[in-house]
Order: C-alpha cells, then sequence, then structure tokens
C-alpha cells in the first residue's frame, strides 16, 4: 500500500463486503452513522433551529427533528423535509405542551439558580442558616435534570406510538429510572458540550455559530441513539409481543434470504481479479 494510497492499483478488485456482516460496536455504528450523514445533520440543525424561533413551536420542532433521528437511528434514509414536517404538523397536539412544559422547567430551573443561592448568602449574613436554601435549590436542579432526561424518551414516544400524552410522561419517567445509567451517559455529553460551547464563548463569540449549524441535531443524534433502543424494548417490543407479531423496526438486521433478494449478492465471495498492468505482462496473442 502506497502513503495515502497513492499507489494503490484501482483496477484491481478485493473481495467485496458481505451483505449480511455482524453489527459493529455501539460506539463505532454512531460515528459511522453520524458523518455517513453528516451534511444531512446540518441542514436538519438549521431546519430545527429556524422552526424553533417561535417559542411556541419549540415543541413541534423537536418533533420534527426527533422524526428523522429515528429514521437514522434504524438506519433508514428518507425525505429529510417531508419527515420533518411529518413530525411537526403530525404531533402538534402532544408537542406543543411538551415544548412548554421544558420551556417553564427551563426557566424555573435558572430563577432557582439565581434566587436560591442569594437567599442564602443572605441568610448567612444575618446570621441564620443558609442550609434550608440550598436543599431547595438542590431539589430544583434535580427536579431540572430529570425533566431533561424524560425529554430523551417524550419526543421519540410522541413520534412513534399513539401513547396518550399522560402515559407518555409516565413512561418517560420509568424509563429514566429504568436506563439510568445510559441515562447518566447521555446527560454527561450534553453537559460537556454545553460547557465547551459557553468556555468557547468568553474566549471567541463565533462559538456560538456552532448552535443553529451543528450543536441542536448533533446532542439529538446522542439521545435518539442512547434511548431509543430502551424504548423499543420496554414499550415498542411489548406491543407487538403481546399481539404476537415482530417489531417491524429490527428488519434491517435481520439476514437477507436469497430467494428474496432481486440481485444475488456475492459480497465476500468473489475472488480478486488481476489488475490491468499484470493481464499486460502475461504471454498470448489477443483476438480483437
Amino acid at each position: 500500500m502506497g502513503f495515502l494510497g497513492l499507489d494503490a492499483d484501482y483496477d484491481k478488485a478485493g473481495v467485496g463486503i458481505p451483505k449480511n456482516a455482524p453489527v459493529k460496536k455501539p460506539f463505532f455504528r454512531f460515528w459511522e452513522m453520524y458523518f455517513s450523514r453528516f451534511w444531512k445533520m446540518l441542514k436538519l440543525n438549521i431546519l430545527t433551529f429556524i422552526f424553533c424561533l417561535p417559542v411556541v413551536t419549540v415543541g413541534p420542532a423537536l418533533a420534527g427533528m426527533t422524526k428523522v433521528l429515528r429514521c437514522y437511528v434504524l438506519d433508514k434514509d428518507g425525505f429529510m423535509w417531508h419527515d420533518f414536517k411529518k413530525g411537526f404538523m403530525g404531533n402538534l397536539k402532544q408537542s406543543i405542551p411538551a415544548g412548554l412544559i421544558d420551556i417553564l422547567a427551563a426557566a424555573s430551573l435558572i430563577c432557582a439558580l439565581q434566587v436560591y443561592p442569594a437567599m442564602a448568602k443572605a441568610a448567612e449574613e444575618s446570621g441564620t442558616s443558609g442550609t434550608f436554601y440550598y436543599i431547595l435549590c438542590i431539589i430544583s436542579v434535580s427536579f431540572g435534570l430529570t425533566i431533561l432526561m424524560m425529554n430523551f424518551f417524550a419526543f421519540p414516544m410522541i413520534v412513534s406510538t399513539d401513547l396518550r400524552f399522560k402515559d407518555i410522561i409516565k413512561n418517560s419517567f420509568y424509563l429514566v429510572c429504568l436506563g439510568l445509567k445510559k441515562n447518566l451517559i447521555t446527560m454527561l455529553i450534553i453537559l460537556f458540550a454545553s460547557a465547551v460551547i459557553v468556555i468557547g464563548t468568553l474566549v471567541s463569540p463565533l462559538i456560538l455559530i456552532l448552535i443553529p449549524f451543528w450543536l441542536i441535531s448533533f446532542l439529538g443524534f446522542v439521545i435518539i441513539f442512547n434511548s431509543y433502543p430502551l424504548i423499543q424494548k420496554y414499550v415498542i417490543d411489548p406491543f407487538y409481543a403481546e399481539k404476537g407479531q415482530d417489531n417491524p423496526e429490527y428488519d434491517y438486521l435481520k439476514p437477507l434470504d436469497a430467494e428474496d433478494a432481486v440481485f444475488l449478492d456475492k459480497g465476500g465471495e468473489e475472488a480478486p481479479t488481476e489488475s490491468k498492468a499484470k493481464q499486460k505482462k502475461k504471454k498470448g496473442k489477443t483476438i480483437s
């Protein structure tokens, strides 16, 4: 192999890739899926950001983005605008209140982080204990983080199930508890990315351009990639099991039968062909 492939022989065929190759580890599969759709992710980020600008449409915009990202996590490609519009318009009844709850929770958390420490400090300066206010602050932060983690599951269920809103809220809380380890990992990634943006802004405000162009869809993909398998396991799979059917979302993992294939795939079975250079060196007559 030449340096950077400059001396590679592209006339020589390889053995191909088996169609039923084993599924890769989640870490490698995540990056493979993400970078294979990198430019689509940037377009999706811009689209979501624009539709989030009217505050009341934050929930529907997140539902539209989730609809698209769910397809990517299931390794399916579609028409981005069509899927986004379907997720946006088809789930207004549930996504609008979900978005408003998020906005209210975020505003309450910001106020709590400003008010309670100040009240605790004022109490300490007056000679009394500020422990009570610190406890209230911790409770507020815990409540806010719980609401955030419930979003990991609420919006995917909004776009993929016909559950009532109260059942989506209930299931989201249960899934936060059932997948606590994975949810904490997702939360750490979100906090790390947010911290990078905040710290980077102190160096150069231009870093904020990452929000409308990259950050939203990246974090959304992280969330759906980590959370949707739990929804499949505890919500969608039991539904199909009760009906005696297989979850069709797993079809892409099933090996293809030869009789179902339109073309016969010889990936991984072909013998490498000789290059043109080697063929020219062979002796013999050529009939034209």
